[in-house]
């Protein structure tokens, strides 16, 4: 896997996260603006604030796959010689995709973690080189190769 194609892959679910976000978002207005018409009382308000709250999370969650987005638009597809941010990283446990934390990709060619360098696994990574050992908890991880 080439890390223009993992990009690409993020960006798309990034974009189709976003969707069902934005989606999820505008059904919430319905239902506030709905339940503003028919209810009356300590009903109403209970019920507009769960919703509100519910938007502001969903809000929240835009916010940060947009912030997300922006990152994967930073990253550089030149190989880096030592680990860092946008490092697609091979080694002899997993693949790990250092720049945003996504999670697992099941991807055709394998499963690469996409995680921050912020994370336990990003830090143990970060600033290695290829043929390294580095240490995660109890287990040795031999980097072999970043693209």
């Amino acid at each position: 896997m080439l890390k223009k194609e993992l990009i690409q892959e993020l960006r798309e679910k990034l974009n189709k996260r976003l969707e069902q976000l934005r989606e999820t978002k505008a059904g919430l207005i319905e239902s506030r603006e709905s339940d503003g018409k028919s209810s009356a009382g300590d009903k109403y308000e209970t019920g507009v604030e769960m919703i509100q709250q519910e938007m502001e999370r969903t809000q929240g969650q835009i916010d940060q796959a947009e912030k997300q987005k922006e990152i994967l638009n930073r990253i550089s597809l030149t190989p880096n010689a030592v680990i860092g941010e946008g490092s697609l990283v091979i080694t002899d446990k997993a693949s790990y995709f250092i720049g945003i934390p996504f999670g697992e990709l099941k991807l055709a060619t394998g499963n690469i973690y996409c995680i921050s360098s912020a994370s336990p696994m990003g830090e143990v990574l970060n600033g290695s080189q290829a043929n390294d050992k580095v240490k995660f908890r109890e287990d040795y991880i031999t980097i072999k190769e970043i693209l």
